[in-house]
């Protein structure tokens, strides 16, 4: 156990997602006012090996967007330990795109700045309107084992 184990984070289960993409609705809702998947800070997407798959910020521990910014607009919040974003210092270098193992942040063409999860001030659209429950909160711990239990264990 770690000291940030305690922290909230959101954990997606492709096992349980239906492909509704409620979840990016709302995000780009919240965040844009508007309905365009596009502008969605987090992406479902589907293959047909691997069926639906998510896209989205994980709030990493040692997040490599924050260490890929030159001008420090990415942060890890210490109250909480989500990884936030200044859009006013953020210079549109994209760093932090090519950066993040996930490319989750996503590059604003018309504002010429990156956007990212923020979290949603700790109540998140996305976990609120997901009918199946395929994204929730759990501890930081508890996503850990989680994607131990998913991830490494199908390999061992």
């Amino acid at each position: 156990m770690t000291e940030r184990d305690d922290e909230l984070v959101i954990i997606y289960d492709r096992n349980k997602c239906t492909g509704c993409m409620m979840c990016m609705i709302a995000c780009s809702y919240k965040h844009f006012g508007v309905v365009d998947l596009n502008k969605s800070l987090r992406q479902i997407n589907y293959s047909i090996e691997d069926g639906y798959y998510c896209a989205y910020c994980v709030h990493c521990d040692d997040p490599m967007c924050m260490a890929s910014c030159p001008s420090n607009a990415i942060y890890i919040d210490e109250k909480n330990g989500w990884v936030l974003k200044n859009q006013y210092k953020c210079i549109g270098c994209k760093n932090c795109v090519y950066a993040c193992p996930y490319s989750n942040p996503w590059y604003d063409e018309v504002n010429g700045v990156t956007w990212k999860c923020d979290f949603c001030n700790g109540d998140p659209e996305c976990v609120r309107v997901c009918p199946s429950n395929a994204t929730i909160i759990v501890t930081r711990g508890e996503a850990r084992k989680f994607y131990f239990e998913r991830l490494v264990k199908a390999y061992v």
